[in-house]
């Protein structure tokens, strides 16, 4: 409803007052990087101290190929008139109030999105209506290049992978060390993420050369930007014996183990057996003492039987002669 209202101000009194009242604008186009914030400004006469209840600020924004606008910030009477605002702007956009009384209506955007790019209404409306268009747009270069390399399953060829997002849609270019083209052989894809980034794949397959590197180059044609990664082929080879490499490392210790756990096996069940083996040996002898032993024991019994017979005959023979 109130764009309605803008447009009837527009319609009957810019004519009027347009030569009384202009809106300014001291930069039209503005160019910001992904993610960072900006400020745009427009300017209007005060004439002198600023009365906030007479003042009327609206910022829209409209996206090229899009018919409807949407309203970042509105001041009404000077107060913020927070329901209109659009959802994609609100703890985002803000109007900075401080500077009003200098004529100076300024909109301030904060985690500038690919979406915020586009033409910026900026209309004024104090003792007098007037309005200017500003744009905004927002660059994202492609800075970091995730690069994988595998190996591919039962062919002497690998994968190079390079994956980058940025604004706008960038080409792939793929290049060995001598500036031999292989794009060719590359396929790359694309697709459009929700903040308005282009997530761009590009994939080669080919067997590496042992004296060569690789690049793969993403080109912003519209930012005029260049953004490469590089892989040295001696990396490749490495990648290819490491699953070896580690195959190996894994057997030798394994080989060892199974050498000498067995020996080390034998070797404390004798010494089990021959532990278990003592004990009994000494409960044995307790119990059934060995045949020297068991002789020395007899004859000294067969002694004491003989002796104690002398005895108790040469005392009958006594109590005889008694």
């Amino acid at each position: 409803m109130f764009q309605i209202l803008t447009m009837l101000l527009l319609e009957t009194q810019l004519c009027v007052v347009s030569a009384l009242f202009t809106v300014e604008v001291p930069q039209q186009l503005y160019v910001v990087e992904y993610g960072s914030n900006v400020t745009m400004e427009c300017r209007f006469p005060v004439n002198g101290s600023l009365d906030l209840r007479l003042l009327t600020v609206v910022w829209e924004q409209k996206r090229q190929g899009q018919s409807k606008s949407k309203e970042v910030y509105t001041l009404r009477n000077g107060k913020a008139f927070p329901p209109s605002q659009h959802h994609d702007y609100i703890g985002r956009a803000a109007l900075l109030h401080s500077e009003l009384k200098w004529g100076r209506a300024i909109l301030q955007i904060t985690s500038v999105k690919i979406t915020d790019a586009g033409s910026y209404l900026c209309l004024i409306y104090y003792q007098g209506v007037d309005y200017k268009y500003i744009t905004l747009e927002v660059k994202a270069s492609y800075k970091r290049i995730n690069t994988q390399v595998m190996r591919k399953p039962g062919e002497d060829k690998f994968i190079f992978m390079c994956q980058s997002e940025g604004f706008p849609l960038a080409e792939v270019f793929w290049k060995n060390e001598k500036n031999f083209s292989l794009s060719g052989s590359a396929n790359t894809t694309y697709t459009l993420m929700t903040d308005g980034l282009y997530n761009v794949t590009s994939i080669l397959v080919f067997k590496p050369n042992m004296s060569e590197n690789y690049s793969c180059i993403f080109w912003n044609k519209e930012l005029n930007a260049e953004t490469s990664a590089h892989i040295s082929t001696l990396a490749l080879m490495g990648t290819q014996y490491s699953g070896q490499k580690s195959l190996i490392l894994f057997i030798i210790p394994m080989c060892v183990m199974v050498a000498v756990v067995p020996s080390a096996l034998i070797i404390l069940q004798k010494r089990k057996s021959f532990k278990n083996r003592q004990p009994k040996k000494d409960r044995k002898r307790k119990l059934n003492p060995n045949m020297k032993d068991e002789n020395r024991d007899d004859f000294n019994s067969q002694t004491e039987d003989l002796y104690l017979s002398t005895v108790t005959t040469s005392k009958d023979i006594g109590s005889v002669g008694l």
